[in-house]
């Protein structure tokens, strides 16, 4: 009787512990457990279906947000996030933003306490004057390329509007005939509506991506391990059997 006891113990201990691991667990670094089926791991992206919704879409994940995956087997991988660079391309200081742009993916920005820009105070500033968000993310050139831009297209704006206050007959209360004044202007303005728009994510992306360079640099100059030490060694005089001590430096790079 005991021993039925005992095997019926043992089989329920041993289904709990199969339906325990019936699906991967993905543990993101801000503590979510997430029950799904993992599809794929890339160097960047995690990929995977929610376990209660196999036939659902695929959702993808940044791997710098998650902090371990525990699969249905029971093997599990940890991924060290903090030592993950930006980008998997070779990176030099000195650089300029049109060589690295393209390089980086601004929706997997993460913020640092030592990112130089603000991309909210970037945004904000293309807001009010288009071009100005480059210039406080440092690039002043593209930001006046910008600003000259959109001055073109306030003359556009002005100019459109001045042809079709010419067409407007005060006397009758209506327009002319020229449709042409009337469909640039609306083209201008709406022009000028998609063009602020884009200015202002511009300059999010802009504050974005050279944040990101200026963490791979960073993480890039923690992998040099410099040291000086200093060393005391004996020399051979010209007196034969004859010996000093001379003390210095020594300088040591680890990679």
């Amino acid at each position: 009787m005991m021993k039925k006891y005992l095997f019926t113990l043992l089989f329920f201990l041993v289904c709990s512990n199969t339906m325990s691991f019936a699906q991967d667990l993905i543990t993101t670094k801000n503590g979510e457990d997430i029950e799904a089926r993992v599809l794929e791991i890339s160097p960047k992206e995690l990929k995977y279906k929610k376990y209660c919704n196999l036939e659902g879409p695929t959702y993808t994940i940044n791997k710098r947000d998650v902090l371990m995956v525990r699969y249905e087997n029971g093997d599990k991988d940890i991924f060290d996030y903090d030592s993950q660079l930006n980008t998997d391309v070779d990176i030099s200081a000195g650089m300029r933003y049109r060589e690295y742009k393209n390089y980086y993916n601004p929706r997997f920005y993460l913020r640092d306490v030592n990112d130089a820009y603000s991309p909210g105070l970037a945004g904000i500033a293309s807001f009010f004057i288009p071009g100005l968000g480059q210039g406080v993310a440092g690039e002043w050139g593209r930001g006046i390329g910008i600003f000259a831009a959109n001055i073109g297209l306030n003359v556009l704006v002005l100019g459109s509007a001045a042809a079709v206050n010419s067409d407007y007959n005060a006397t009758t209360d209506e327009f002319g005939g020229d449709e042409g004044a009337a469909a640039l202007l609306l083209g201008a303005l709406l022009g000028q509506v998609v063009f602020d728009i884009w200015s202002i994510c511009d300059a999010v992306r802009v504050a974005k991506i050279k944040n990101m360079y200026y963490q791979d640099l960073r993480s890039q100059r923690a992998g040099l391990d410099i040291k000086i030490e200093p060393y005391l060694a004996s020399a051979p005089t010209l007196d034969m059997g004859g010996n000093h001590l001379s003390a210095g430096l020594s300088l040591k790079f680890n990679f």
